[in-house]
């Protein structure tokens, strides 16, 4: 029997984007153009005070400033002790340059899936609670559902979607702007204000040392998280989030940021960024494959539902026969309750 070579089945997906691009190709030369921009000329220029949330930190605060800008700078988030011990798992994971292209400059090193590489980052960084209700409130999912003659409510946690260590070395160049939902598809749309509901990650990012606009701090575009999918961000409309060890710098998935070029002659800037995704989505780093049963073993009840070891509520994500492998993980997690929140009559 003869298999045929397989369809380039991508045209037959739908599409709210590609209607509004014209492409063309002349020689090696590929050029595309948006048909029908929209008008948007808003640009914001907050300083890194007007980023900075105010004592006493409280999600609210962060909130507010993610609402209006899609970015916020906590002071002393995490202390000097776990900024270090974080730095003492990872670093001895730096490796030459491995990945192919521009994305990263060839003076950046980094260390990836450092949620399976340092329990502290894991426990302390990944867990901490402020940054848990963060992201509870901007991509945690609830919802009820009909089965039966009953109506279920359902709670999907936030997962644990990468973890990386960036060193940025001296003659690195900027890193291009992005939006990193795009690895889900997100759409933007044109809005007037924040609305909750749209938004499929949000990152932290902690300062090792020092993050400086010479040594390539993370410089991002305020209001971004507001504008069309296909607006195009000018390197006039940026702001440097500039930190300072043991700071951390919140930010939405939605907005657009990249990493500066480093001026410097022999500064790095040493910076962990986690990102958490909705529970529902798939994780854009696979560390199960490389992470040994043994480590997550060793993980906190909660640290594994972070991570992505557990049911998504209401059944996504099982373990052979239905099983919740956070239940095989962790027998003593169980409370012999199903995994639906609650279920009620249906009064029609």
């Amino acid at each position: 029997m003869t298999v045929p070579p397989p369809k380039d089945l991508s045209e037959l997906a739908p599409s709210g984007t590609l209607s509004n691009v014209e492409f063309s190709v002349e020689g090696d030369v590929k050029t595309a153009k948006i048909k029908n921009p929209i008008k948007d000329e808003r640009s914001l220029k907050p300083t890194v005070d007007d980023l900075t949330v105010s004592e006493p930190v409280t999600v609210d605060k962060i909130a507010e400033k993610l609402e209006i800008y899609g970015g916020a700078i906590v002071k002393n988030h995490l202390s000097e002790e776990i900024v270090d011990k974080m730095w003492d798992d990872i670093s001895p994971h730096f490796k030459k340059r491995t990945w192919n292209g521009d994305f990263f400059p060839q003076e950046t090193l980094r260390v990836t899936a450092t949620v399976c590489k340092s329990k502290t980052v894991a426990e302390d960084f990944m867990c901490n609670p402020l940054f848990m209700e963060l992201c509870a409130r901007f991509i945690g999912k609830k919802n009820t559902f009909v089965i039966g003659d009953e109506l279920t409510t359902a709670y999907s946690e936030p997962q644990h979607c990468s973890s990386t260590l960036l060193s940025i070395g001296p003659g690195a160049k900027d890193q291009p702007y992005h939006r990193d939902d795009i690895i889900h598809h997100n759409i933007c749309q044109y809005r007037e204000k924040y609305e909750y509901g749209h938004e499929t990650a949000i990152a932290c990012a902690i300062a090792h040392n020092k993050a400086t606009k010479a040594n390539g701090a993370t410089r991002f575009v305020p209001g971004s998280h507001l504008w069309d999918h296909q607006r195009v961000p000018k390197p006039e409309e940026a702001v440097y989030a500039e930190i300072e060890k043991g700071d951390a710098f919140f930010m939405l998935a939605s907005c657009f940021h990249g990493g500066s070029a480093n001026t410097t002659k022999d500064e790095w800037r040493n910076m962990s960024f986690m990102f958490m995704t909705q529970g529902l989505l798939r994780q854009e780093i696979n560390i199960f494959l490389e992470t040994p049963l043994e480590y997550f073993q060793s993980l906190s009840v909660q640290a594994l539902k972070s991570i992505g070891v557990a049911v998504s509520q209401p059944f996504c994500g099982w373990y052979r026969d239905l099983e919740d492998p956070l239940k095989v993980m962790k027998p003593e997690s169980s409370n012999g309750s199903d995994d639906i929140e609650n279920a009620f009559k249906l009064v029609v």
